[in-house]
Order: structure tokens, then sequence, then C-alpha cells
């Protein structure tokens, strides 16, 4: 961190900060602005040593970064390190990576909303008891599908 300038520190820690409030690891916020302010790729070494953290860390988010299509790898002649560059089109990372990412885990909780649902049919709860889950899973189910059909708008598609 010693090498850092006080400015481009407040933008990593920024990051940080930033996706950590969508809930996020907020290593993943400081490895892609610190990505983001390089001029260069940086191998997981570098990322690790700048940021104070541990290059175990910095792999496993780099490699879910990646999965986002947030960073990309980046040959070096004559290096096997890995070598990570930030994706500069916050569009393609959102359009791309985080859409994608967020649409599986939609798809996801609908199967598990389904799967609880089908739970209740076969348990024996009380009717009261029931009757309130089934309608707080409905509940639970249409605001799931609402954010779907939302992200996947064909003009918010566009806008992206």
């Amino acid at each position: 961190m010693n090498d850092l300038h006080a400015a481009e520190w407040e933008m990593i820690e920024a990051g940080g900060r930033t996706v950590q409030s969508f809930g996020l690891n907020r290593l993943f916020g400081q490895i892609y602005a610190l990505l983001y302010l390089s001029p260069e790729p940086a191998c997981l070494d570098m990322i690790a040593e700048r940021l104070g953290v541990s290059k175990a860390s910095v792999s496993i988010a780099c490699r879910q970064l990646q999965s986002w299509g947030a960073v990309h790898r980046v040959w070096q002649k004559g290096d096997r390190k890995d070598y990570y560059a930030a994706e500069q089109d916050f569009r393609a990372i959102i359009k791309n990576g985080l859409l994608p990412s967020f649409n599986k885990k939609l798809e996801s909780a609908k199967r598990q909303i389904e799967r609880s649902a089908a739970q209740l049919e076969d348990h024996g709860i009380p009717p009261e008891k029931s009757r309130f889950l089934k309608e707080q899973l409905r509940e639970a189910e249409r605001l799931r599908a609402n954010i779907s059909r939302l992200l996947n708008n064909p003009l918010v598609r566009k806008m992206l």
C-alpha cells in the first residue's frame, strides 16, 4: 500500500465500499478499482502486495471478477504468472457478466420457492400457518418474477 498515492487509495477504497453496499465482497471492488486505475496489467502477487491481502484471496476474487467479465487475463511474454486487466466498458460488464449471473441466481431462487411450496403440501403444517407461508412464497415469487422481467426487458437490454 505504501506505493499507492492517497487519491488512488481513496478510489480503491471507494470501489470496495461500493461493491460491499451491493452485498458483494469488498475485495472485488478494490481489485477492480486497482486494475482500472492501473495503466498496465498486474499479476496476483502485485495486486496482493498493493492491497495488503493474501494472494489466495486475490486469486479467488480475480476468478470471480473474470467470470463476470469485469477483468480479463492478459498474457505477458516470457512470464508464466497470471496478469489481469480491468474491463473498461462498464456496460459490457453489466450486460455480459453481471446480468447473466444475476439471472442464474433468480432462476435458482425460483426453483427454491417451488421446492418450498411443494414441501408445504407434504408436511402436515396447520392450515393457518400453511396459508401464511404459501402467501409469503407467492409474494416472493411475484417479486422475483418482476425483477426477472425488468432485467430481461428488451428496452432495458437495449439501453445497455
